[in-house]
């Protein structure tokens, strides 16, 4: 599966060491014995008395993501933990450079941590090989499935052949976000709950000009490889397309449908034929975006917003600007990718109930106060809207935080697969769905750029499964 963190954009690997974070349990004082009294004279001293035994600590790994934000989420998380559960500590390791790499050699060392982050799309293959635990017995006896939305993203993220293996930490969706100022320049109105994919149209034609030779443009695809499939999913399936005929494991690569031909042809090749978005030559070096004033519309992710406003803007003083989710299509609802990243359990570690409980942490109202405010979007719509949403508005200084929750309630995700199978050749680098997408952003055809790629794609499923048997 594809290991950017953009699906990713928070995830491309840096390479180093390990960093181990230790959290030392927290011993409450205890009161000095009285001093015992002299034996009488002559009496023979009484034997000392046995040392209670020490109550063994039990200590749990923790594989975090290896960047800054999720080490100072973590600490204040383990910390909380320490002090609420006796004889209980945990300790954070990152693994900077490549985070599943590292997992899976410590798997194959037989060194593993505990509790691991995964992107929910990225560790089927290690249940495949029978190297995690699954929790549903825990969740049985602690009566604890609340703490998992019951949709099919949710599922098709946490569960592997009807059995849950991942416990929720943060999400990321995808919605469009836009700039208030080239809307009032344009005199149109903001886009709101419900509308069409034809008001986006309307939109993206008349915001797009030039004046005193800068141009702006209506819309613009985000770079690289994550502005190819993983930000055309709502094009592609909001009129009831669907690229495979399933999600998870797919067996057939479906995506000459019309639907999907049609949502390529005008979002990713007649918008740039037509100057209202700028090419990937336009957008290299920066300085053609949303953020900058100079794009009226992108799909975007949480990790968008600090350069949007903030001291991490783009321009000083930031934009003004708001979220929104994609114009409805035939489906009525926002079909955009929405990740679900969390925890897993080694089927090695010796610590399986401490472990069970660090997760369960993690999932309550107090860790997710801690993911909130360390600026990660918390693992479920209820607490985006509750503990996220209000932080995030704050800070960016924008109204509809709401469109993230919704957004997380109905997107999905793009392909899960097991061992075996790569989703780099997919669309990594140099394979087929790449391929594609740089002719569509050179003016070839959607419909001719996708049937090149159709029987490649195609194969791709059936290598899998003859492995798979």
């Amino acid at each position: 599966m594809a290991t950017n963190r953009e699906m990713l954009s928070r995830r491309d690997f840096l390479r180093g060491a390990a960093l181990v974070v230790g959290v030392m349990p927290i011993v409450a004082a205890c009161a000095a014995p009285a001093a015992p009294s002299a034996p009488a004279a002559g009496a023979e001293p009484a034997p000392a008395a046995a040392a209670a035994p020490a109550a063994a600590v039990q200590e749990i790994r923790l594989a975090a993501w290896a960047d800054t934000t999720d080490r100072t989420v973590y600490e204040n998380i383990v910390d909380y933990f320490a002090k609420t559960h006796t004889g209980m500590i945990a300790t954070i390791e990152q693994y900077p450079g490549g985070h599943y790499d590292k997992i899976q050699a410590n798997f194959a060392g037989g060194t593993s941590a505990d509790v691991i982050y995964f992107q929910g799309w990225s560790w089927q293959p290690f249940a495949d090989k029978d190297q995690l635990l699954a929790l549903d017995d825990f969740v049985a006896r602690d009566n604890y499935e609340f703490a998992w939305p019951d949709t099919p993203n949710y599922i098709d993220n946490t569960q592997w052949y009807g059995q849950r293996y991942m416990t929720v930490a943060d999400t990321g969706s995808v919605v469009m976000l836009y700039n208030k100022d080239l809307f009032d320049k344009a005199e149109i109105a903001y886009p709101t709950a419900g509308w069409t994919y034809a008001d986006f149209q309307y939109a993206v034609e008349n915001i797009s000009g030039e004046e005193g030779g800068v141009k702006t443009y209506g819309y613009a695809q985000a770079g690289g490889w994550n502005g190819t499939y993983l930000r055309s999913l709502h094009w592609m399936r909001m009129n009831g397309g669907l690229e495979w005929d399933t999600i998870v494991e797919p067996k057939e690569s479906k995506w000459m449908q019309e639907e999907i031909l049609a949502g390529l042809q005008y979002t990713v090749v007649d918008t740039i034929a037509n100057g209202w978005c700028p090419s990937p030559a336009t957008m290299q070096g920066g300085g053609v975006s949303v953020a900058t004033g100079r794009v009226a519309m992108v799909m975007e992710g949480p990790w968008y917003l600090s350069q949007l406003y903030g001291p991490d803007a783009a321009i000083e003083g930031g934009v003004r600007f708001d979220a929104v989710e994609p114009p409805v299509g035939s489906t009525g609802q926002d079909e955009t990718i929405a990740e679900v990243h969390g925890y897993v359990i080694a089927k090695s570690t010796k610590v399986a109930d401490a472990a069970w409980e660090l997760q369960k942490d993690i999932m309550s109202e107090e860790g997710q106060k801690r993911i909130a405010e360390g600026g990660r979007m918390c693992s479920t719509p209820e607490f985006i809207e509750s503990l996220w949403a209000p932080i995030a508005q704050k800070t960016f200084n924008f109204e509809n935080a709401k469109a993230y929750a919704d957004s997380m309630r109905t997107g999905r995700n793009p392909i899960i697969s097991g061992a075996g199978a790569n989703y780099d050749a997919v669309a990594g680098p140099s394979t087929p769905l790449q391929v594609a997408w740089d002719a569509m952003l050179n003016g070839v055809s959607a419909k001719e750029a996708i049937g090149e790629a159709q029987p490649l794609l195609q194969k791709i499923l059936d290598d899998y499964w003859a492995k798979k048997g």
